[in-house]
């Protein structure tokens, strides 16, 4: 008798009670055959995200923009390994325009993780976007210019790291200027 008597209360405790988790949704990103790049038109809501994980190496060139129809909409890279809540290699909100182009130093799959930034995501705007992202091995071309500003220091801990690994030592490197 007590069974259906708990199972009923917590089914209308869970029909009464909003749900309050966000959403973060994960998909691959996979370019048609003979093609290095893709558009990906999405929409997201509120606290809900996307990470796009796109598998790249070490040394080839990222392109990603992404045009959003409501302002409060951003986008940030993760080296493989991290993700949201970790340091980002680029956060579009740091920068003028919603671009990036850089050099990647780590193979594995990158994240691209599209959000909303907090008042917007506390209102529960809803942004539709297109998001271009590419990879090449090609340099850029003059017209195209690769991302600057500050390097993250998880960035520089972390080719510290590989350089001490590969060069068998433990001490005796500092780092003189990290700039992109």
């Amino acid at each position: 008798m007590k069974t259906p008597l708990l199972i009923t209360i917590l089914a209308l405790a869970a029909a009464v009670l909003p749900a309050t988790a966000d959403e973060t949704r994960t998909e691959v990103v996979k370019f048609e055959r003979g093609k290095s790049s893709a558009v990906i038109r999405g929409k997201i809501t509120g606290r809900d995200s996307v990470v796009y994980k796109l598998n790249a190496r070490d040394g080839q060139f990222l392109k990603v923009s992404l045009v959003p129809d409501k302002e409060s909409a951003d986008f940030n890279i993760y080296i493989p390994g991290r993700g949201p809540g970790d340091e980002a290699l680029f956060a579009s909100a740091m920068v003028d325009g919603r671009q990036y182009l850089g050099q990647l130093y780590k193979t594995g799959d990158h994240s691209i993780s599209v959000f909303l930034n907090r008042a917007a995501a506390r209102r529960g705007v809803t942004a539709n976007y297109t998001l271009q992202v590419g990879i090449t091995d090609k340099k850029p071309t003059a017209e195209e210019v690769p991302a600057t500003g500050p390097v993250p220091q998880k960035v520089i801990n972390d080719c510290l790291a590989a350089l001490r690994k590969q060069l068998g030592q433990e001490t005796g490197m500092k780092v003189i200027k990290a700039e992109r």
